[in-house]
């Protein structure tokens, strides 16, 4: 995954904003996408630090001045998210964190089940003109990486789905999916836009999926010996082929054990909840 303890996305928390000068605090259970329905995919046009930010000047400079201050750091927006992804001034694309990931945003509005603002991280994917490929490949890999960092961040199935009100709920689900469940207000984001390139929701649920177990199998190496044990009586011969797997921790670079039969790595894989795609290679 891109992201992760040691390599987080750029903070830019937008403490003038109303939402989260008065917002509280949630349990997150998945991940809400939106995109933006305006021709600017800079984020410059939304996210712009405060004035008291210690990191004020660095962020200026990667993000760009919005110069007709119309971004959303300010109390007149009755809106907020708690990140971002679009362009920086240098045209790479990137994701911006707005506010505290386990503080409840003002995204998505309510419906006649409730609300996805009580329970769903939600970011705004910054839209273009909604043909350039290139632009949406990089923007939707972007949200598949925040997605997959903040699913391992606070333990969510990418592919699970939630009960509330009764309504089974996706764990990655977008603005339009909220509404059509009766959990947001009535937009159509992101379904206007993914399908122009062969995505969708569906496609999000399993590219996250993808990135987290390939961050998983990269955590361990496994190596192994065969020993082929002949053991005679009479003329009779009983051949025994003895398999022995050595797992090793490849942040610590130490072995954490030797296992024989392989249903000794998968329990212990399990234990440590990394049972995903490495179990496919024992």
């Amino acid at each position: 995954m891109k992201y992760s303890e040691s390599n987080k996305p750029l903070v830019c928390m937008m403490t003038n904003s109303t939402c989260y000068k008065g917002t509280t605090q949630f349990t997150p259970k998945g991940v809400l996408w939106h995109s933006t329905g305006a021709n600017n995919p800079w984020l410059k046009r939304y996210v712009q630090p405060s004035e008291n930010d210690p990191n004020y000047a660095e962020l200026m400079q990667l993000l760009g001045k919005n110069q007709y201050g119309n971004d959303w750091n300010h109390e007149d927006i009755d809106a907020g998210l708690n990140a971002w992804v679009g362009e920086l001034a240098d045209g790479s694309v990137a994701t911006v964190q707005t506010l505290e990931w386990d503080m409840r945003p003002w995204g998505c509005g309510s419906g006649s089940k409730g609300s996805c603002n009580d329970g769903w991280i939600q970011f705004e994917i910054c839209e273009d003109g909604l043909t350039d490929k290139d632009y949406f490949d990089k923007a939707y890999q972007e949200a598949c990486e925040i997605t997959a960092y903040l699913c391992d961040m606070f333990n969510i199935n990418p592919k699970g789905t939630v009960t509330v009100n009764g309504v089974q709920v996706p764990t990655i689900l977008c603005h339009a999916d909220a509404h059509k469940l009766g959990l947001g207000s009535n937009h159509g984001d992101v379904n206007h836009w993914f399908p122009k390139h062969g995505k969708s929701m569906a496609t999000a649920r399993e590219d996250v999926a993808k990135e987290m177990d390939a961050e998983d199998a990269a955590d361990y190496m496994l190596t192994g010996s065969v020993k082929l044990m002949v053991q005679t009586s009479g003329k009779k011969q009983e051949r025994t082929y003895v398999v022995n797997i050595e797992l090793t921790d490849l942040q610590t670079h130490r072995t954490v054990g030797m296992f024989e039969p392989r249903e000794d790595v998968k329990n212990y894989l399990k234990k440590q909840g990394k049972i995903k795609k490495l179990l496919k290679y024992i």
